[in-house]
């Protein structure tokens, strides 16, 4: 259960969109690309804010956030879903732009709104830099239409040539202004270059006027580019293409070139006019955002780009391949062998590659095959069959090393939840130990994952109806028969129900919401006992101790209540206890205010004498699986005893837990203990 657990919260966490969840109005969870899109270090930050919360005062139109938050989230609870564009704020104040799309769901009968943003702050960006450069190149092929249009109806015998000579000089300030321009001769010989061409090639007149246009080529653009260029205006028609060139320094640049031969009375070709725009920019960004869907190593396709192809093909079926104990391999012979694996067992893969099968790398060791279109889920799970045939019969050949590389796939058919369905499904395949899963909603995994949602939602809905609750259970001095109280936490359905921690706090701790739960326990621990004389003891993890800001608010809480001297902190025995600095630390501070310690559950498989004796404690509290047998098992009878020795050697008082009965009782009076706790005295009560 608990590896299901942790499992749904790592396909949750690692979706690559930022996704929240929304109650009402306000935010109630998220993944971790939401939160590192907003510079939110923990889910703390982000609870039952509002969007307006997260967003400058006003949007870009002039609406308040507020206002026009709460407009789009009533739209989309009335119509079902909605996107727009919105201008966010990072929690250092910087703004930037997203598009979120809004979906009502249902849970529970209860409807709520699941928000995906998408960063389009640098999608926006390009796409005004290519309206730019169209809008130039659209301005460039007016000005070359008019030159034209001015040539044809301009004779010697026109009465209106000087008129047409102005207008004509003014086409060519525009052109120069705009446009890279150049003159050539019948030999291609430079004769005219304006002042762009000097600053874009970096060459100056001087070095440029009396050369070939040679000078500026790129030796990657082929020979027969500009036999077929030559062809054209010698035919005395306007050649258009996008030409690739040279600068002084060596570096590329690109041009939208038109190339206009000039003709003259007799209709004779007497100079060539070239007119270029730099379009350098726009290859730049194309390898940008090929870079950004492109996986390095590989050269395949990413995770990003899955993701848009998800969205935009038809009928996607996916199997997600994860090579097994990849992380042994880059352990044992080093993550350059282990590239150069990645490397190969890509090329492999690639041998799959059909019209309809694209193949991708997830991350790390994971890669992808999505099939789409009329290819269908059973030929996905053959071609899955045939890589694993091929792999288990040829090796991988590494630097004349062979590897044998095995992995394991999960497919699932088209489905809006079609990537988390197949990561399902590999989770499945490799805990039962198949090659190959195929994601079924009767899976036991799948319907764990649906329970503990539910588990979730529950927890969080107590947490925002203030129904972490805190029941007390007395605790006896066996000698002078005075009263205690240990704290316990409880949680309250909305449909009433109790569930006490065996139920959901180790869920609690995966889904990263047990810290705000202690806190409610200290603090409604310290505000109950403030007002009256008696003993209390809140219980810890090593997770709380671990959590500055956890102790912060214990520390802070106690002084405020003034209970720090009637208060006994209880630390939970637990695996690595003994090698955590950090508790000595705490139990130094927390004596330090007038606390007293216990370690509670000692007794367990944990336990150790050594590090009781370091860390200086107050109680030992020998744990119920010792001390509810105890008056009918020997050996748990001299156990408990050399724990009672041991604690009263050391000045440690003990305390019996799980005391249920009478003869129970009586072997705990009869071993020394000082305190007993359980049924026998008092079930544990709510304190309100």
């Amino acid at each position: 259960m608990d590896k299901n657990i942790d499992y749904y919260k790592e396909v949750f966490n690692n979706i690559s969109q930022p996704v929240f969840l929304m109650e009402e109005s306000y935010f109630i969870d998220a993944n971790y690309k939401a939160l590192e899109l907003f510079n939110m270090n923990s889910l703390d930050e982000l609870i039952l804010l509002h969007p307006s919360q997260i967003s400058p005062k006003y949007q870009p139109d002039g609406t308040l956030s507020i206002d026009k938050s709460n407009y789009y989230i009533q739209k989309c609870y009335k119509e079902g879903e909605c996107t727009f564009e919105w201008l966010s704020k990072r929690l250092d104040n910087k703004t930037f732009l997203i598009e979120v799309s809004l979906k009502k769901i249902s849970i529970n009968n209860k409807d709520m709104i699941q928000a995906t943003l998408k960063d389009i702050e640098t999608i926006k960006t390009l796409k005004d830099e290519v309206l730019k450069q169209k809008m130039q190149l659209e301005q460039k092929d007016n000005f070359i239409n008019k030159i034209n249009q001015t040539i044809l109806t301009t004779s010697d015998e026109s009465k209106n040539l000087y008129d047409s000579l102005l207008l004509l000089e003014e086409y060519k300030k525009a052109l120069d202004e705009s446009s890279i321009v150049s003159k050539a001769d019948l030999n291609g010989v430079i004769t005219y270059v304006n002042d762009k061409f000097c600053e874009i090639s970096g060459y100056t007149k001087e070095e440029l006027i009396g050369r070939n246009h040679n000078i500026i080529r790129h030796p990657d653009t082929k020979k027969d580019f500009f036999t077929q260029l030559w062809n054209t205006i010698n035919q005395k028609k306007t050649f258009k293409g996008i030409i690739k060139n040279k600068k002084k320094s060596g570096q590329a640049y690109y041009v939208d070139s038109t190339i206009i031969p000039i003709l003259d009375k007799n209709n004779n070709i007497v100079e060539y006019i070239a007119i270029r725009n730099d379009i350098s920019a726009l290859f730049e960004k194309d390898e940008l955002i090929y870079e950004q869907f492109t996986d390095e190593l590989t050269a395949l396709p990413n995770r990003q780009r899955l993701l848009n192809d998800l969205k935009n093909l038809v009928s996607p079926k996916l199997a997600l391949i994860n090579i097994d104990r990849f992380k042994d391999i880059n352990n044992s012979y080093g993550i350059e062998i282990g590239d150069k694996i990645l490397k190969s067992f890509a090329k492999r893969l690639l041998t799959f590659k059909s019209t309809n099968l694209n193949i991708y790398r997830i991350s790390g060791d994971i890669f992808a095959f999505l099939a789409f279109g009329n290819f269908k889920l059973t030929e996905l799970h053959k071609t899955c069959i045939n890589l694993n045939t091929l792999c288990d019969r040829e090796s991988f050949l590494i630097d004349e090393d062979n590897f044998d590389i095995s992995f394991t796939i999960g497919i699932a058919d088209y489905n809006e939840k079609i990537l988390t369905h197949a990561e399902i499904a590999l989770y499945w395949a490799k805990k039962i130990n198949i090659d190959i899963g195929i994601f079924d909603e009767n899976m036991p995994i799948y319907k764990d994952l649906k329970s503990n949602v539910e588990l979730t939602k529950d927890i969080k809905q107590s947490l925002k109806d203030d129904n972490i609750l805190i029941y007390g259970q007395k605790i006896i001095d066996n000698k002078t028969k005075n009263l205690k109280y240990e704290t316990l936490m409880r949680m309250k359905l909305s449909n009433g129900k109790i569930l006490s921690p065996f139920v959901f706090l180790e869920h609690a701790k995966k889904a990263r919401l047990y810290p705000m739960m202690t806190k409610k326990v200290i603090e409604k621990s310290c505000e109950y006992f403030k007002d009256n004389d008696s003993v209390f003891s809140i219980n810890l993890m090593i997770e709380d101790i671990k959590n500055e800001k956890t102790i912060n608010f214990l520390f802070s809480k106690l002084m405020e209540t003034k209970v720090a001297n009637r208060v006994i902190l209880e630390i939970v025995e637990s695996e690595g206890i003994e090698k955590f600095e950090e508790v000595g630390d705490f139990i130094r501070k927390a004596k330090s205010l007038g606390c007293r310690v216990a370690i509670d559950d000692f007794g367990t498989g944990y336990s150790n004498f050594e590090y009781i004796i370091k860390l200086n404690v107050d109680f030992l509290k020998i744990d119920g699986s010792l001390i509810k047998n105890i008056h009918i098992n020997e050996n748990i009878r001299l156990t408990v005893l050399t724990i009672v020795n041991f604690a009263k050697v050391l000045g440690i008082k003990t305390v019996a837990e799980f005391v249920h009965c009478q003869e129970v009782q009586d072997v705990v009076e009869s071993l020394g203990i000082d305190f007993s706790q359980g049924y026998l005295f008092h079930e544990p009560e709510h304190l309100v």
